[in-house]
Order: structure tokens, then sequence, then C-alpha cells
């Protein structure tokens, strides 16, 4: 059993996993930021413990698409105790066969592009990819596999970071928040009114952008990634699925090794 270590290194986490034999055997999220080096050391460490015994051993490289390259070196040095793991860097020479409307294609993300590799590997054309990070970033995947162009907003992550950065005296507040119990209530305190401002706030735009791009192309499922998927299929219902380790099957799908 060969292993493979797929990452995507965004601006607030890595997301990554171990890949063997068709089966993601396992997979973590991290903070970036100060002390990244250390917490990726731990953070490997744990996932091959999860992975087997043999899986450190048996690793040999794979690929990574990072949306922050101040972060990227932070993660390699992280690697240089594990000299089989050298990752590659996902390039737009890879992704070069997959079409675009996009005006000016360099300046697409790479991870956006690494999305629609994977919704062409999984045959599910046309299709939307909502993936909710620190931004919201919503694509159409046209029936021929093209991305066609998408829309970028804050995320929950950046909302808050903007409280805090424009009215302090909320910290307080921010630091207490919690999702709404009842989404119908108006808050009755601070932290209820910002935590039902700005969750509705992810939702109400996740859902119009993703059913203004729906009418350009019927039939297309509405697939739901990131780090607040998961809570938005649950608490709305909304998208055909959820698959949070859509990025890293894009790259899985890529890696030609």
């Amino acid at each position: 059993m060969s292993c493979r270590i797929y990452a995507d290194l965004g601006n607030m986490t890595l997301h990554w996993a171990v890949y063997a034999d068709g089966q993601w055997l396992a997979s973590e999220h991290i903070s970036t930021g100060d002390g990244l080096t250390a917490r990726c050391d731990q953070s490997l460490q744990n996932m091959l413990e999860r992975a087997g015994r043999h899986a450190a051993r048996q690793c040999s490289g794979g690929l990574m698409c990072s949306s922050s390259p101040a972060q990227t070196d932070a993660l390699m040095q992280a690697l240089q105790s594990h000299p089989e793991l050298s990752l590659k860097t996902v390039t737009a020479d890879m992704l070069a066969h997959i079409p675009t409307g996009y005006r000016e294609r360099s300046q697409l993300g790479l991870d956006r592009i690494v999305n629609a590799a994977a919704v062409r590997e999984m045959a599910v054309c046309p299709a939307i990819v909502a993936d909710l990070g620190s931004c919201i970033t919503v694509d159409l995947i046209d029936a021929q596999g093209a991305l066609v162009g998408g829309a970028i907003a804050p995320g929950l992550p950046v909302m808050k970071a903007g409280l805090k950065a424009w009215t302090p005296h909320l910290q307080p507040a921010l630091d207490a928040m919690s999702m709404p119990f009842d989404w119908r209530q108006p808050g009755r305190t601070t932290s209820e009114c910002i935590a039902l401002g700005v969750y509705t706030a992810v939702i109400a735009v996740t859902r119009q952008l993703c059913t203004a791009f729906a009418e350009q192309a019927e039939g297309a499922q509405i697939i739901l990634t990131g780090g607040d998927a998961a809570w938005m299929h649950q608490t709305t219902g909304f998208g055909d699925r959820v698959d949070e380790l859509l990025t890293l099957k894009g790259l899985q799908s890529l890696d030609r090794y």
C-alpha cells in the first residue's frame, strides 16, 4: 500500500488527508498562523497513526494547493523531518485542461479550479460548488465541465474578524457567540444578535448565489464544501450534498505519480 498526502492550505486553515488504495484513511483541519510548523508536525503524526502503523513508512509524497503563500514555507518546514513526503504544489499547467469562462484565467484561484477538477472526476456536471470557508466562494461548472465563473463573499470567519477589527468593544459578545437555537426569534443579548446576523448572512448569501446560478444550468447539483458546509446543510437542509473532501479529491485526481 502506497500512501499519498493531499493538502489544501487556505487563508485560515490547513485541511489535509492520507489516501491509499482508493480510500481516505485519515484527515485533519488545523488553524494557520503563528506556530503552524509545530502544529503541522503534530497533525501529521496524528494522521499517520490513525492511517495505520505502516503508513509512515509507505507514504511517497503527494500534492498540495495553497491559497496562502505566506504559510506555505511553514508547512514545508514541518515536512522536512519527513523527506519521503515531498508534496508538490499544484500549478496552473496541471489545470490547463479545465476550461473556464474567466476573462483573466491568471486571476482565478487554483483551489477553485481544483474543485472543478473534482466535479469532473466525479462526473456530476453540471454542478454548483459552494465553498464555505474564510470566504464564501460559489462557482458554476457547466455540463461540459468548464468552470464558467462564480462569486466571492465574506465568510463567517471574515465577518467575525471584521467586527472585531472595526468594533473592538464587541469582542466579549463575539467570544460568547454560538449558533442560534431558534432562527425565528430576535436576539436578546448582543451576542445573540450578532450570531443571528452573521449566521443568517452566510445562509442567505449561499442560497441566493446557488439559486441564481442554478437558473443557468438546469439540473445542476449543489455541492457544499469547506469548514462551514456541514452546519449549513444540517441547519437548513440546503444543498444536494456535503463533501468536505472535495478539494482534496480534486488534488488526488490531478496527482500523476
